[in-house]
This record gives structure tokens, C-alpha cells and sequence, in this order.
């Protein structure tokens, strides 16, 4: 039988790994249950945290379409100098700009 065991292939290893759960929107409701009842003698972290918080918690409430906007923004410049791009070459190219250069030069 000990022949057999050194052909046998090792087993894997195995970890007793438990994930945790994270619930963000329990955090959150502890986090503002713990500013009403009234940190007076809150620490400098403590009021970092919770100006912070407020400015994400306004930042996502105030304008949901705000993304839509910036991109729709950033597509029309970007448009607006493809075509500007193309009309400069055209004219560059197209011939006549050379004789507009050598009226005024």
C-alpha cells in the first residue's frame, strides 16, 4: 500500500474563510441616528466624517440627471471640434486659401 500513496495527487488546501455582510444602508441610518441624538463633544475626525457625508449625501440628491448632462456637454464639444477640425482642413486643403495667403502677404 505504500507504493500506491506516492502516486496519489495531494488533496487542495482548504481555508475555513466566512465572508462577512456588509449592509451600507444600516451603516448609514446608525450614522445619522448617532448625529441627532447629539456628539457635543465630537472630535475633529468625527466632524471631517460627517461633513463629508452630508456633501456626498446632497452631491447624489440634488441633481440626478447630472452625469447625463456633463456627457451630453462633453459630446457636443467634442462634435462641435470635429467640425471645426474638418472645415479648417477643408478650406486648407481646398486650394483657394493659398490664393487668400498670397493677397494679403
Amino acid at each position: 500500500m505504500g507504493a500506491f500513496k506516492a502516486f496519489r495527487l495531494p488533496r487542495n488546501q482548504q481555508f475555513d474563510y466566512k465572508p462577512r455582510f456588509w449592509e451600507q444602508e444600516k451603516e448609514e441610518l446608525e450614522q445619522r441616528i448617532k448625529q441627532m441624538q447629539g456628539d457635543d463633544d465630537a472630535s475633529a475626525e468625527e466632524i471631517k466624517e460627517r461633513i463629508s457625508l452630508r456633501f456626498r449625501q446632497k452631491a447624489y440628491s440634488t441633481d440626478i440627471g447630472y452625469r447625463q448632462k456633463q456627457v451630453r456637454k462633453s459630446n457636443l464639444t467634442l462634435v462641435l471640434s470635429i467640425v471645426g477640425l474638418s472645415l479648417f482642413c477643408y478650406i486648407l486643403l481646398d486650394g483657394s486659401f493659398v490664393d487668400l495667403i498670397r493677397k494679403f502677404f
